[in-house]
């Protein structure tokens, strides 16, 4: 009986173990699973129950999920479970349309006449953890998907959202994700705004940095490639931001690119970003 008890313990110990490792895999691969930085007011119900989104994919090799191409955006999370939480930007059933615009204090901009409030990325998730997040943009002057990290709620402020991250949840989505009828653009877009700061600074001094519109540098951001040369930054101590601003406890640097090979030519997106809302 003694033989029995121990042999199930040591069982149950095995697979805690493993699980454990699991979890660990997925930090380093798309960053710890965090809550949302906030969830806006319309977004949950009177029992304080958040939406899931009506139009909610979770893609698998087993089940993939499918891209529209007469959809302009996508937004996605990768999931606790590792995962991609695959939503449409929808009008939201509690939220309010705007038939004149207003202007949202928190990033300064005005919005456009009959802007209405949408299903954003917690609605992936029921308001529950996501690790790196953002968006699936049909970018129709290039005609492929393109990927971003821009999400408010799961990237930004989170201190371990990395280029190398998002190269990694883009690499899920193509295994996952049937991308219908046109392809996966070449490289994702990691936005500057959406990173922190240890690896945002030295990224505005690199000579791979771009932008949506050169003369106004609107969306900063950097090519990141399947098989290409990318920055990779060792992740600072955890901690979630509750400011935009971190001090990192040691310096990071930049990989070196490769020596002796050119550059391909890289693909020029239409958008980096699809629209200004940070959600």
């Amino acid at each position: 009986m003694k033989r029995v008890l121990f042999s199930a313990l040591l069982g149950a110990l095995t697979f805690s173990g493993a699980q454990a490792l699991a979890a660990d895999n997925l930090d380093a691969l798309y960053g710890i699973a965090n809550r949302p930085s906030y969830i806006k007011h319309y977004e949950a119900d009177k029992q304080d129950n958040v939406l899931l989104n009506p139009y909610l994919q979770v893609a698998s090799k087993e089940h993939p999920a499918v891209l529209d191409a007469a959809r302009p955006v996508y937004n996605y999370v990768i999931t606790p479970e590792g995962h991609v939480a695959l939503i449409e930007e929808a009008p939201h059933p509690y939220g309010r349309t705007y038939p004149k615009g207003f202007f949202r204090p928190e990033d300064k901009s005005q919005r456009k006449p009959g802007t209405t409030e949408n299903y954003g990325h917690v609605s992936a998730t029921a308001g529950g953890p996501g690790r790196i997040s953002g968006e699936i943009i049909n970018d129709r002057k290039n005609k492929c998907w393109l990927v971003n990290n821009k999400s408010g709620r799961y990237s930004k402020r989170n201190i371990d959202r990395t280029p190398e991250q998002l190269l990694n949840a883009f690499l899920l989505m193509r295994e996952t994700i049937d991308p219908g009828q046109q392809p996966w653009c070449p490289s994702a877009v990691y936005l500057l705004a959406y990173a922190p700061s240890y690896i945002e600074k030295p990224l505005r001094q690199s000579p791979d940095m771009r932008y949506e519109n050169p003369q106004t540098k609107k969306n900063a951001h950097i090519l990141v490639t399947p098989g290409g040369s990318y920055p990779r930054f060792s992740i600072p101590a955890y901690e979630h931001l509750s400011l935009d601003e971190v001090q990192p406890g040691g310096e990071s640097k930049p990989a070196p690119a490769a020596q002796g090979k050119k550059p391909e030519k890289a693909l020029q997106p239409e958008k980096a970003a699809y629209n200004d809302d940070p959600s």
